[in-house]
């Protein structure tokens, strides 16, 4: 009867445990977009603009991208207000940024110059390499500055690997 008890009660705390993972694994992470498109934006120096939307194919793994989400995401927990000394130390280098556009403006919450701040965002963009990596630009206007997060890059890396496996 004892070891029945234990284990209903082990039963019981596992499904719970899975449930809550679950359910919060599916919640609406600010970084999704609702159909799970994103673009690659690359601009050069003298400011040509290249763009390319990422297509993965149905057997890709899945893992690959969501890893480089939750780098951005962690970029995004923290963000301030660039100092005209971080605006100033643009180097005029090649940019590559992840953008995310929203179809219809989406209601997001951000922690700014340690201040919750919610904005209606139609477009959110990251900068995964170049001068500025974590610089985040909301709606194409609002520039700040994310967490310097030294695990973006690899984890961009990766989705650029299997993205260039794909097409091979």
């Amino acid at each position: 009867m004892l070891w029945r008890r234990k284990f209903s009660a082990l039963a019981l705390s596992i499904i719970v445990l899975f449930s809550i993972l679950f359910l919060g694994g599916c919640s609406e992470k600010p970084y999704l977009t609702q159909d799970g498109s994103y673009v690659i934006l690359t601009v050069s120096p003298s400011g040509m603009t290249q763009s390319e939307v990422i297509q993965l194919p149905w057997n890709a793994n899945m893992a690959v991208m969501q890893k480089l989400l939750e780098e951005c995401s962690f970029v995004l927990s923290d963000l301030h207000t660039p100092s005209s000394q971080e605006l100033a130390n643009s180097d005029p280098t090649t940019t590559v940024s992840l953008q995310a556009t929203y179809p219809k403006p989406k209601r997001m919450s951000f922690v700014v110059d340690k201040r919750p701040v919610s904005l209606d965002v139609e477009s959110l963009q990251i900068e995964v390499e170049g001068a500025n990596v974590g610089r985040v630009t909301i709606n194409r206007t609002l520039v700040l500055q994310g967490i310097n997060n030294p695990n973006l890059q690899p984890a961009f890396e990766d989705l650029e690997k299997m993205l260039h496996n794909q097409n091979s």
